[in-house]
This record gives structure tokens, C-alpha cells and sequence, in this order.
């Protein structure tokens, strides 16, 4: 069986330079994912360079012989900082220098070397590394849960060793096999058509998926604190609730409300607001554990949840954030503020624990401790039997 070489080459070149105008599209849509600017240009840049290449017969000696593998060339370099731009976000210069000192190699030999056979093989093997470290740069980012990631990973190294076993077909063989058969080499050739689709499906699905993540995310951040917003924060808190809530092991719900807060925005003004509930909010992130959820439900009240957490421990966590946030909001902006906190503690140690209840437990002692005057701990009735006596604490 045999297949023409010209016409698999030259559909390549097609659906290449295709692709890289629908990663353009995507770039003039969304100018924040610069990969995919710079995805759009690798993939033109290949199609033009291949298409250069089908066409011998019909081109200039010139164009095809030394502007479309020099375009080639340049695409393989392209797709490597794209793949840098969309996992690093950046590159620097040292690299690039690198990357332009491997692409001038093949031409210096040329002019050193008449052997075109070693000229070939030294581009593909080029290509082929550069093709290698693209997909290096996505392994080395695979932290990152994209669907896209593993098929981009596997659609790179396939090319590079592609490459690479043309560079020993390039080194043994003439250049240009008028009708080769199918076989290992042979099918070297379909692997560009295969990189051709991929190399534009893939990053266009994962630049997608990146952006709904990032929308996702900010749709359940609140801006101000950076903590979980109330819909992030009564999700997983009843996920967890599911998941632990039980006397083996108990949940701990914290109800923060910063005291007259009002007072605050009108005697030092919003900005001064603002600046505290950012203090609030790192407070109450350093002082939490890895595994602890905590979130901003409404103007100045927090909540947290603290898995496989008794009553004690839960107490001793609330004072803890209480004299930090006292401490360090005593002064903002060189102003003596002398912010506060009060808060309501309750625990889920019985099995099948409703959230919504203990969540409304720890509301009443909130009120409890801003009834007793404020910048106190309560821990909610229905756990303080178990408890220390001492179910009410005065911070200062």
C-alpha cells in the first residue's frame, strides 16, 4: 500500500494554519491568555512552512528550500514559548537566546556542510528536542487539573520522537521517498497531521477550561478578603458536615461579627472599614488549620468550620483569633481604631448533625456574647454540658 507523501504534507499545512487562525480568534476574544496568541502564531507558522514544503515543485527554489524550513523552524521555537507562556506565564530572555542560537545551527552547517542529509537530521533532531521541552514545561505544571494537559503531554512527545526517527530516516535514506510504504517510517508521516489537529483542539480546550475555572473561582471568592464567599463557604461547610459530622468525629462552627463596625465606617471612613476586614480575615486564616474552612457571609460576620474539632480546642481557636484581632486592628493606618470581635461557637458531635442547625446554635451564642457586651467567645448551650463550665469568655 502506498500513499502520496505531497498530499498528506500539504493537508497538514491546511489544517495547521487553520488552527492557528481559530487560536487567534480565541487571543483577540480573551487578550488576558497570551498562549494562545502565541499558540496561533506556532501553528500558522507551521502550516505556512510545511504548505512551503508541499509545494516544491510549484515554488520558487527560494521559498522552498530556505524560507519554508526557516519558517518551520521558527514554529517549532514558537510552540515551545507557548507552552512556557501557558505554563509559566512568562519568558525569559536567557532562554530565547538559546532557543535562537539552536535555530541558527542548521543554516551555519549548511553553509559549512554540502551534505544535505546531515542538515536534515541536525533540524529534525533541533525540533524534535524543542518539541520535547514543550512537553516537559506542561508535565512540570501538571499540578494544574486540566483534561488537556496529559493528551497535549502525550501529542508533544509523539512528535518529538516522530522527529527524531526521521532525523535517522533523513541520515539513511533520500530526502524525498517519491511513494514510501507504510511501515515505521511511513508512518512518521501521518504523526504531523495528527500534531496538525491537536496542537489546536488541545490548547483551545484547555485556554477554555482555564477560564471557566478562573470564573468559577472569583464567583466564589469575595474580593475584598480573598476567603470563600457565603455560597462557597455553606457549600463545603455542608460537604463536610456529610462527610464528618458524628461524635467520632465533630465539627465545629465559629460565628464571627466584628463589634459596632458601623462606628468604625463612620468614624474613620469605608477605606478604614475595608482595611479591617482584610486584618479580620488574615487573622482568622493564619490562625485555622489546613483542613479548616473559613469564609465571609455578609458585611462584617465570618464564619469557620474545624473539622474533627471538640468544644475545647474549637474555644481555644476562637480566643486565639480574638486577642490576635485585637492586637493587631488596635491601630490601622496610624489611627487607634481598637477593633474587636465577638463569637459564637457550636459543635456537631451527635451522628447525622444538621449544618443548618448547628450554624443557627452558633448565631445564638453570637448574640449571646454581643448581649454580654461584646469581644467574648459563648459557646452554644446545647454543647456546653459537655464542656468546660466555663462557657463564657471575656477576651479583655
Amino acid at each position: 500500500m502506498t500513499f502520496d507523501v505531497s498530499t498528506i504534507t500539504f493537508a497538514g499545512g491546511v489544517v495547521s494554519f487553520a488552527g492557528g487562525l481559530v487560536l487567534l480568534m480565541n487571543w483577540l476574544h480573551d487578550r488576558a491568555a497570551r498562549a494562545a496568541f502565541w499558540w496561533a502564531a506556532a501553528n500558522c507558522a507551521l502550516g505556512v512552512g510545511v504548505t512551503g514544503l508541499a509545494l516544491h515543485a510549484a515554488l520558487p527554489a527560494f521559498a522552498s528550500n530556505v524560507a519554508a524550513p526557516l519558517i518551520l523552524d521558527a514554529s517549532v521555537a514558537l510552540a515551545w514559548v507557548a507552552a512556557r507562556i501557558f505554563n509559566r506565564g512568562s519568558v525569559k530572555g536567557y532562554p530565547l537566546v538559546a532557543a535562537a542560537g539552536a535555530l541558527i545551527a542548521p543554516p551555519i552547517f549548511a553553509a559549512a556542510n554540502a551534505d544535505a542529509h546531515f542538515v536534515a537530521a541536525l533540524g529534525a533532531v533541533i525540533s524534535g528536542c524543542f518539541y520535547a521541552a514543550a512537553a516537559i514545561e506542561f508535565w512540570l505544571a501538571r499540578e494544574e487539573n486540566l483534561r488537556g494537559r496529559w493528551p497535549m503531554i502525550f501529542l508533544l512527545g509523539l512528535e518529538a520522537v516522530a522527529l527524531f526517527l526521521a532525523a535517522v530516516d533523513f541520515s539513511s535514506s533520500p530526502l524525498s521517498p517519491p511513494t514510501p510504504t507504510i511501515g515505521w517510517f511511513g508512518i512518521i508521516h501521518f504523526v504531523g497531521l495528527v500534531y496538525a489537529v491537536g496542537s489546536a483542539a488541545l490548547p483551545v480546550m484547555m485556554l477554555k477550561e482555564r477560564s471557566e475555572a478562573k470564573h468559577k473561582a472569583i464567583a466564589l471568592i469575595d474580593p475584598l478578603t480573598g476567603l470563600a464567599n457565603r455560597r462557597a463557604f455553606m457549600e463545603r461547610a455542608q460537604r463536610l458536615f456529610e462527610r464528618n459530622g458524628g461524635a467520632d468525629a465533630p465539627v465545629s462552627l465559629l460565628a464571627f461579627d466584628l463589634d459596632s463596625f458601623k462606628r468604625v465606617n463612620d468614624a474613620f471612613g469605608h477605606p478604614t472599614g475595608d482595611d479591617v476586614l482584610r486584618i479580620f480575615a488574615n487573622v482568622l486564616s493564619k490562625a485555622l488549620r489546613p483542613a479548616d474552612i473559613a469564609g465571609r457571609i455578609g458585611g462584617e460576620e465570618f464564619a469557620a468550620a474545624l473539622p474533627d474539632c471538640g468544644s475545647e480546642v474549637a474555644l481555644a481557636i476562637a480566643r486565639r483569633i480574638c486577642n490576635a484581632f485585637q492586637n493587631d486592628a488596635r491601630f490601622v493606618n496610624g489611627q487607634p481604631v481598637v477593633a474587636t470581635v465577638s463569637v459564637g461557637v457550636a459543635v456537631a458531635s451527635a451522628p447525622g448533625s444538621c449544618f443548618a442547625d448547628t450554624l443557627a446554635s452558633a448565631d445564638r451564642a453570637l448574640y449571646r456574647a454581643k448581649d454580654l457586651g461584646r469581644n467574648r467567645v459563648v459557646l452554644a448551650e446545647s454543647a456546653s454540658r459537655a464542656a468546660d463550665p466555663s462557657v463564657v469568655v471575656r477576651v479583655a
